[in-house]
């Protein structure tokens, strides 16, 4: 059996793609792959020059593939992600979540009729401010922050498929952006803000721009993520969040630059 649609949710690191993921997870109808190009059995699978047969090959075999590190078994094991029991056989829609290779977004768009994508845009002081306290991603021991956030070179190491950074979030943003403007019926972009301040509320939308129906799995799966607090800063369950929780803790400087350097721009909405 095979899936009929696929869904590719993309954001640039610490933009809750990780919690919108989990959310879309919940649907009984979806089977869910966690960076499929950046694993161990599929990375670089696709390119640029890949043809639509390969690239729905990589998919199909996706689909019917399991492992640790794409269905993130030692997190639901942990407890920090959940454990969704009522899921159907032979699912619908494969899901896949992607921090990296935002620029193969258009070429994929192009060649695939049943491609949806969504897009989480972070404001980028939130991103940066939480890049700067994840300490799989930000190393404080062999890193200076203050030399980092701008182009998040000791991450990025000139490799296209990475986005750390604040001018890697443009990039992104910048691409998520046309994207919505060229290719509406079949992209959706959310700010993050939004989904923490109402998740059932942007959930529904995003069911709707799916096509899945909305259950009670994925209602107690917001009611604890949003109620319940766990220390671990890759746990999805957060608690109430405070969508600006980064004033106070991400260095001023920065802040004032990057409020300056997006005013009057295309961005601005995302502050």
């Amino acid at each position: 059996m095979s899936f009929k649609d696929i869904i590719s949710i993309h954001g640039v690191p610490r933009s809750g793609t990780t919690w919108l993921g989990q959310i879309i997870d919940s649907s009984p109808n979806v089977r869910y792959k966690y960076q499929p190009l950046f694993s161990y059995a599929f990375k670089n699978r696709i390119c640029l020059d890949s043809t639509k047969n390969e690239i729905l090959e990589f998919y199909s075999t996706l689909y019917n593939y399991s492992d640790d590190f794409l269905d993130q078994i030692k997190q639901k094991e942990s407890g920090t992600y959940p454990i969704f029991t009522k899921k159907n056989d032979y699912p619908s829609f494969l899901v896949t979540k992607m921090v990296r290779y935002h620029y193969l977004i258009p070429h994929l768009i192009k060649v695939l009729e049943n491609i949806k994508f969504i897009f989480i845009v972070r404001n980028p002081c939130g991103s940066l401010n939480s890049w700067k306290n994840a300490p799989r991603e930000f190393n404080k021991d062999l890193w200076d922050f203050h030399e980092q956030w701008e182009f998040g070179q000791c991450r990025n190491n000139f490799r296209p498929e990475e986005y750390f950074g604040y001018h890697k979030w443009k990039e992104a943003t910048k691409l998520f952006l046309e994207m919505e403007q060229s290719h509406a019926k079949n992209v959706l972009l959310i700010r993050y803000e939004d989904l923490v301040r109402n998740p059932l509320s942007i959930t529904q939308d995003l069911y709707k721009f799916c096509g899945f129906e909305l259950t009670n799995q994925t209602k107690e799966f917001i009611r604890k993520s949003t109620s319940i607090k766990q220390d671990d800063v890759y746990s999805v369950f957060k608690g109430k969040k405070n969508v600006n929780d980064w004033r106070g803790d991400l260095d001023e400087h920065i802040v004032s630059y990057v409020y300056e350097d997006l005013k009057n721009t295309d961005f601005e909405r995302f502050l």
